[in-house]
């Protein structure tokens, strides 16, 4: 037996192991596996095996989104990190520890020999080439191999440098000025509806200006996204695509909800979190891409991208020195039923972003009751027989006029 497990004060009450006889149970755990993992490790569900948490923190995802953490002292921690019966889809390590693989079919046969017993646990099986497809991504997020985005220089030095205290618009001009794309972008939209006034913006120093360095800061890495999102192969070219306009389309909405029902919230920065929230995928479908052949129709796609969202999500943010607030999108906006207890943050308006990008798209769930959902409440948002479709109709303007900008 492994000496970290035999150290384990708790492996006598996991469940449903602790059902097996003392003997069975110390012969279960001498053909166990006990494996050290590093921070940011993904863990997935693997045919034939049941994964517990011995020691570390580590955070449970269902759909790519976060829906709990625990740590090994945790009561939670007792229990199979993926069961049937449970939402939880992959896991996160986000500390060092270390997890206990035990052989489910030896447990199935040792269980099934339990007088009353006799019934095999239920397992849920992935198509074959989804497997492989997972199999392949997992082991190249693990070995670095996935390419992450690079964006334009300007946009990165400008996010790094904002806030130093010696830098002003005159810096700020003069990084903008090095990319010529980026500026004509910067003073297309400080004429538009959304910042224009009568008087017509031609230089760069002009957008600066009347758009602020914070605005200008995010606008500048805003702008950036639209060019990561392109593939070669005719499959993936289309995922992305369809990633790109939802993007853009929530994230107008989370803009225009920011400016309209959280005053305390900087709706420049509603809208990034928006363009980012599906981020993390964009690196897996084009590692998809540069190798054709790998999948043949999107139903592969679905569990893989899922599954890494998040780590792959948590690597780029990390990369570019994003604030903690952008990975908490990432994580937590699929989670309708998310409450803090506290105002509005940018999860709580991603979430409602998505709600009415998914309302008015004929794609929400109809066992969603959202007007009983935290954010309703926060936002004021979704009134009974409204739904937010009310304030749709009102800020279309805007919510287009954005959608337009963020096309240039």
């Amino acid at each position: 037996m492994d000496d970290l497990l035999k150290s384990y004060p708790q492996r006598s009450k996991l469940q449903p192991l602790c059902e097996l006889s003392h003997n069975d149970l110390e012969y279960l755990f001498e053909n166990a596996s006990v494996w050290p993992l590093k921070p940011h490790t993904l863990v997935t569900p693997e045919d034939g095996s049941m994964f517990y948490l011995l020691e570390g923190e580590i955070s449970l995802l269902s759909g790519g989104f976060v829906v709990e953490k625990l740590n090994h002292a945790d009561k939670r921690g007792l229990q199979p990190l993926f069961d049937e019966t449970q939402e939880e889809d992959s896991a996160l390590l986000t500390s060092h520890g270390a997890i206990l693989e035990i052989d489910r079919n030896l447990f199935e046969g040792l269980y099934s020999q339990i007088p009353g017993t006799g019934e095999a646990l239920a397992e849920d099986q992935l198509q074959r080439e989804e497997q492989h497809l997972l199999d392949q991504l997992l082991q190249a997020f693990q070995h670095d191999q996935l390419q992450l985005p690079v964006l334009p220089e300007a946009a990165i030095k400008i996010r790094q440098v904002i806030n130093q205290a010696d830098v002003g618009s005159k810096e700020i001009i003069q990084i903008v000025q090095t990319d010529p794309i980026l500026s004509a972008r910067l003073i297309k939209v400080a004429n538009s509806p959304l910042y224009g006034t009568w008087r017509e913006i031609k230089t760069v120093r002009d957008a600066v200006r009347r758009l602020g360095l914070e605005t200008t800061r995010s606008l500048s890495f805003s702008l950036s996204i639209s060019q990561l999102f392109h593939a070669r192969s005719s499959l993936i070219k289309q995922q992305i695509q369809q990633m790109y306009d939802e993007s853009i389309q929530v994230s107008s909405l989370a803009y225009v909800i920011a400016r309209n029902c959280a005053n305390h919230l900087d709706p420049e920065q509603a809208l990034l979190a928006g363009l980012l929230h599906k981020l993390g995928v964009v690196p897996v479908l084009r590692y998809i891409d540069e190798k054709p052949g790998l999948v043949s129709d999107t139903r592969s796609l679905s569990k893989s991208l899922i599954n890494l969202c998040v780590p792959v999500s948590r690597m780029m943010f990390e990369h570019w020195h994003f604030d903690e607030e952008f990975l908490n999108v990432v994580e937590f906006s699929g989670n309708w039923y998310r409450d803090t207890g506290e105002v509005a943050d940018y999860v709580d308006i991603v979430i409602a972003a998505r709600i009415l990008y998914l309302q008015n798209t004929d794609q929400l769930d109809a066992a969603i009751i959202v007007d009983k959902l935290p954010v309703a409440e926060k936002l004021g948002l979704f009134e009974i027989d409204d739904y937010g479709l009310y304030f749709y109709e009102q800020a279309k303007q805007e919510i287009d006029d954005m959608q337009r900008m963020l096309r240039v």
